[in-house]
């Protein structure tokens, strides 16, 4: 019974990828940005202003890897970037006006899709979902960062947002 629930579990995960891919194919749930600015423009939007290796950190992506994203946001004028008062090295990034704007989107785009789906969920299911769903998130970030058996993928496949 194990493996069983182990694969309908893989194949519940691939399923979610899946329909994530053709939305973000299309980019509507990323509002005309690409998954990885999407992603960038969420976590520095939470945080407010980041440098690059606290960025790298949040994402799981090398800084190399990063660097072009960010510099695609300042290209798309969704970011600006700035020299770091505390590490002449270090450069802090922030959205500007129109990357606030972009996040807005994004946000209010998810939420729309989260309320849709949560139409079709039992009221007295929300938190368990919730909970389930937390969970799993945080067992993945912590294979993404090798912490469980799984052997940890390599930092060129680890690109993909």
């Amino acid at each position: 019974m194990q493996n069983r629930a182990i694969e309908q579990f893989r194949a519940k995960l691939r399923e979610i990828e899946r329909a994530v891919w053709i939305q973000t194919k299309s980019q509507a749930i990323c509002c005309g940005v690409t998954m990885a600015q999407c992603h960038a423009i969420m976590e520095i939007g939470e945080a407010g202003e980041l440098n690059l290796k606290d960025l790298s950190a949040r994402l799981g992506l090398d800084n190399s890897t990063l660097s072009r994203t960010v510099e695609s946001l300042v290209q798309d004028g969704l970011a600006d970037r700035t020299p770091s008062k505390e590490d002449r090295r270090a450069t802090i990034i922030r959205l500007n006006d129109k990357g606030r704007a972009a996040r807005d989107r994004i946000n209010a785009t998810w939420n729309q899709i989260c309320r849709d789906m949560f139409k079709g969920i039992p009221r007295e299911k929300h938190a368990q979902l919730i909970e389930s769903v937390s969970i799993v998130a945080e067992l993945l970030a912590g294979c993404c960062q090798g912490q469980c058996s799984a052997k940890k993928p390599a930092a060129k496949d680890r690109t993909r947002v």
